[in-house]
């Protein structure tokens, strides 16, 4: 069998989920014992990171994986990553409303020489500032609490020791390049090759996922990774600025895609480096939707909405035709695998392919069969489930399984019809939901 590389987007808990759901497929359909590789970004990286520390994903048989997996739906679903806050979570809540208090209005008030007043509330930014930097360590220790101390202490990256590379991808913004983090490397194209040292996994991925805006970069020690081989104007670098990897790459493909460059830059770690001969790219990432704009008239506030409007229709755009080239990398052949797309039913890629006389066309009809008696109610889960938000908080059980089950049917599809992997039945949106208890 050919070996399979996975990628699985960022999205928050859109993107941790519909991963979760294409996983569940390749274990159900004996498969997970050919995957090399799962890569991630952002929200995937959340199951990337609990996958890697809870199953030998090429070993692990059917229900054992539904059972490790359910504190991880379970938690995505009821409580989120971020809930409910640990004390030390809402001390700095309380110390941040604290300063903001202070700073924008509390120092108006003070008996003060208008002057000096102007003074303190400069300061009282600065430390406001200073205070609000924090909330990524917040973040941090949260992910570390709820999903990544399964045994009341940090998970260590180093302690990941499978036989699958998972590669949590964060973004250093010195060159705006991805940092690949494993237990058995990290690696940069400018930093060179190390190694995990002592980093914990939730730093990884809470790394992974420092979404702009919502959390501030990053800063590691490069030290700590004892990085050889890297690019002269990196030498001198003694800290990477991490933020989230869909900054660089928001479906993960660019791990697989660049495993022949990586063994040809650091030939002798090539026996570490595994090469996939298929790649399935797992997007829980839908373009932009038509909306209504009319807030970017208000002066001032709309300057900066119409700057984040912006990076939006440049990152879409970025990450649209990274997809349309990783299809027409798959259709010419170039490499083998498919694109499980979110906002696309089980039955587009079948119907695409049906009308033919050969293997595929026979296989594209199976689908159509199984599923094709359900089209209506897939079509509105495809409509439904991009619009679920992006972010940290619970989704709900219904939402939560309809992510999963949508994941799933849509990875057998594709993966039948392209890729010739079994055909299933689809387990019911009930079982889904029983996972999430």
């Amino acid at each position: 069998m050919a070996k399979i590389g996975v990628a699985i987007s960022g999205g928050g808990h859109r993107a941790a989920l519909f991963g979760l759901g294409a996983l569940i497929y390749l274990v159900d359909s004996d498969r997970s014992r050919d995957v090399t590789s799962i890569a991630s970004v952002s929200g995937g990286s959340l199951t990337n990171g609990f996958v890697a520390q809870s199953v030998d994903y090429r070993s692990v048989e059917a229900g054992e994986f539904r059972s490790a997996m359910r504190p991880l739906a379970r938690r995505l679903a009821t409580k989120g990553t971020l809930l409910p806050p640990s004390p030390l979570t809402l001390a700095y809540l309380a110390l941040l409303l604290l300063v903001f208090l202070a700073a924008i209005i509390g120092v108006w008030f003070l008996p003060w020489k208008v002057g000096y007043r102007v003074l303190a509330f400069v300061v009282g930014l600065l430390l406001l500032g200073v205070v609000a930097n924090l909330r990524g360590l917040v973040a941090s220790r949260a992910f570390a609490r709820t999903l990544f101390s399964p045994k009341g202490r940090p998970t260590q990256l180093a302690s990941i020791t499978t036989a699958v590379d998972h590669a949590i991808c964060a973004a250093d913004l010195h060159a705006g390049e991805n940092v690949y983090f494993s237990g058995a490397f990290v690696c940069s194209y400018r930093l060179g090759w190390g190694t995990p040292g002592d980093l914990p996994l939730h730093v990884a991925v809470q790394a992974s996922a420092a979404l702009p805006g919502a959390f501030p970069p990053r800063w590691l020690r490069t030290s700590r990774h004892g990085f050889v081989d890297g690019r002269p104007e990196a030498a001198d670098m003694t800290r990477m600025a991490l933020v989230d990897g869909g900054v660089y790459d928001n479906m993960a493909d660019q791990w697989g895609l660049g495993i022949v460059g990586r063994k040809r830059r650091w030939p002798e770690h090539a026996a570490d480096l595994h090469q996939p001969e298929q790649l399935v790219i797992v997007n829980a990432s839908a373009g932009l939707e038509w909306e209504p704009i009319w807030k970017l008239r208000v002066p001032l506030v709309g300057e900066i909405l119409a700057l984040l409007k912006d990076k939006s229709v440049l990152y879409d755009n970025g990450n649209a035709v990274r997809r349309e080239l990783a299809v027409e990398r798959f259709r010419a052949g170039r490499l083998e695998g498919a694109l499980v797309h979110i906002p696309q039913s089980p039955l587009r890629v079948a119907d695409a392919y049906a009308s033919g006389s050969d293997d595929i066309s026979a296989r594209a009809r199976a689908v159509i069969e199984l599923l094709g008696p359900d089209r209506s109610e897939w079509e509105a889960i495809a409509r439904a489930n991009p619009s679920v938000t992006t972010g940290l908080s619970p989704l709900g059980a219904p939402v939560a399984a309809r992510l999963v089950r949508h994941a799933y049917a849509l990875t057998m599809a594709n993966l039948h019809v392209l890729m010739n992997l079994p055909l299933l039945q689809v387990p019911s949106a009930e079982s889904f939901e029983d996972l999430m208890r």
